[in-house]
């Protein structure tokens, strides 16, 4: 017998729903779920700090863009003046442009070789001999080290000065004078980039590592027994298994290394000659130096915002097309 305060309503297919009273409870179970009020409890600490520490950071740096706030000054609206500036101004045009070019070669070079290693790398830790437990290791520690200290260790090898490691290398083996790898405009760019390849290499190695061995085995067997040599096993079989960890590795690389301010800050802070001036260099200068405009430094730092979720959003879109097969 259905409740005093409910309403029991059969639709053709001979399925029940409850149209009120206590009905409305199991309505919202169905929907909802048994557990749903003790998943909400789980879930509620993290969508804390999912709003104080990533939300609300997130809308007030685009707030701030959007203003004429001076370093302890008073905030006025702006619009898109900031950008304007940034994009055609006298002020920070020039310095803007540099800063784009800089960013991305510093970026594209850093992901390309970073990428190429780590899927060497990876494939010659995939193969079994003795000692790979001992090599991996090694391997990794320069992601396990804190980014702070590895850009210390590499100003100490990079110093110019005849005491620098590099240079007494250099100087034992070729006699060659001291170099000036971080002063030296030619240089200073490439001397980065080579130390965020050495830090960021195993976490592609790692994610890559992780993708070739979740590929079956069988795999292997098959096209081994049909005659495939090993640039065919790599081209059919190796590389389609690695997409979904390389497109992910790629696009957290991106990300990290094109906000990344450490190694840039620690080993040149963006010289000589603004040649190693990115992004997050420029947005701490005008925003923290100088005169202090913290809004056209919040502007630097969204102004890319529109290219990042594209490339989220288009590598995301390759990556579930990949796994369910579609092209």
């Amino acid at each position: 017998m259905p409740d005093r305060l409910s309403t029991v309503v059969s639709d053709p297919a001979g399925e029940v729903s409850i149209a009120s009273g206590p009905g409305r409870r199991r309505a919202s179970v169905r929907l909802l779920g048994r557990d749903w009020a003790l998943g909400w409890a789980f879930v509620a600490p993290l969508l804390v700090v999912i709003v104080a520490l990533v939300a609300y950071p997130f809308v007030s740096g685009i707030i701030l863009s959007l203003q004429n706030q001076v370093l302890g000054g008073t905030a006025s609206w702006a619009g898109l003046g900031n950008y304007r500036e940034l994009i055609v101004g006298k002020q920070y045009g020039g310095a803007f442009h540099e800063a784009l070019l800089v960013s991305l070669l510093y970026t594209v070079v850093a992901i390309a070789i970073k990428f190429v290693l780590g899927v060497c790398v990876a494939l010659m830790l995939n193969e079994r001999f003795r000692g790979r437990t001992l090599v991996r290791t090694i391997l990794f520690l320069p992601w396990a080290m804190p980014t702070v200290i590895v850009a210390l260790d590499w100003r100490w090898i990079y110093d110019g000065t005849p005491h620098g490691l590099l240079n007494i290398v250099l100087h034992k083996v070729f006699g060659a004078d001291p170099v000036q790898f971080l002063s030296n405009p030619s240089l200073a760019l490439w001397s980065v980039i080579a130390v965020v390849v050495w830090q960021g290499t195993p976490f592609y190695t790692m994610m890559f590592l992780a993708g070739l061995q979740a590929i079956p085995a069988s795999q292997y067997e098959a096209a081994a027994i049909d005659g495939a040599g090993p640039l065919a096993r790599f081209r059919y079989i190796t590389l389609p298994g690695l997409v979904p960890a390389m497109i992910v590795t790629t696009l957290l690389s991106a990300i990290w290394t094109a906000n990344s301010l450490n190694f840039v800050y620690a080993l040149t802070g963006g010289g000589p000659l603004n040649k190693t001036t990115t992004f997050p260099m420029l947005a701490y200068r005008i925003g923290l130096t100088g005169a202090g405009q913290l809004g056209v430094s919040a502007a630097v730092s969204v102004i890319l915002l529109p290219l990042f979720v594209v490339l989220i959003y288009l590598l995301t879109r390759r990556m579930l097309a990949s796994e369910s097969g579609v092209r």
